[in-house]
């Protein structure tokens, strides 16, 4: 997967975050969300942020396998012009930029330390390294690069990671593909059926209780 082209975006697909913070509430303790395939850190910043406006105890988890995104991840530093235009387009509020980040020179927005303590970043490759227990599994548009060999294996690790009363939460592009004719068909990871089911929300699936 090292070289692809990440696509992250702060808060994205708006409407999963409520309900995933309904789902972590009713843990009734300190939480641990796993931001996989996190690419420069604007998903698993997102989820901190979440935690924090909830008042929710808990930490983040982001991995990647690309070193360069990492360090951008890490670092926590973001364009203004990006940040303002993720605003405008209603994925972030004026209010969660000023409380959540702070001016880094002129060009630039650094989120703030109460955020970035609650990430945590390390390298993970999805399908052959085991995954982290959590709570909440944000696993999404990586599934098409693995094998569907790795994507079984991948399936495995995170039904046994998860809680059992957690999430898993996949991107839209998780759950399509071009057909030959060029058309888009429905298609999910290999053995997601076989360890979770779906919700009212067609990119949140929670696993079953026992294998099937």
């Amino acid at each position: 997967m090292k070289g692809r082209r990440i696509v992250t975006e702060w808060f994205r697909v708006p409407a999963v975050w409520p309900l995933l913070a309904r789902r972590l509430a009713d843990a009734g303790g300190p939480v641990t969300v796993w931001s996989g395939a996190c690419g420069t850190g604007e998903e698993a910043y997102s989820a901190a942020i979440l935690l924090e406006e909830r008042g929710l105890p808990g930490e983040v988890y982001a991995t990647d396998v690309d070193e360069p995104n990492l360090a951008t991840a890490r670092a926590g530093v973001y364009r203004r012009t990006a940040i303002e235009q993720d605003v405008a387009e209603g994925r972030l509020t004026a209010e969660q930029v000023a409380r959540y980040f702070e001016p880094r020179g002129r060009h630039h927005l650094r989120v703030r330390r109460t955020v970035r303590d609650r990430v945590e970043f390390g390298t993970l490759r999805l399908g052959e390294d085991p995954a982290p227990e959590c709570h909440a599994a944000l696993l999404r548009n990586v599934w098409r690069h693995l094998t569907p060999e790795a994507q079984r294996t991948a399936v495995d690790d995170v039904w046994d990671a998860l809680d059992r009363r957690g999430v898993l939460l996949l991107g839209g592009g998780d759950l399509m593909r071009v057909d030959e004719d060029g058309r888009l068909v429905p298609t999910e990871p290999r053995g997601l059926s076989v360890r979770f089911r779906p919700t009212a929300h067609s990119l949140i699936w929670r696993p079953w209780l026992t294998y099937r």
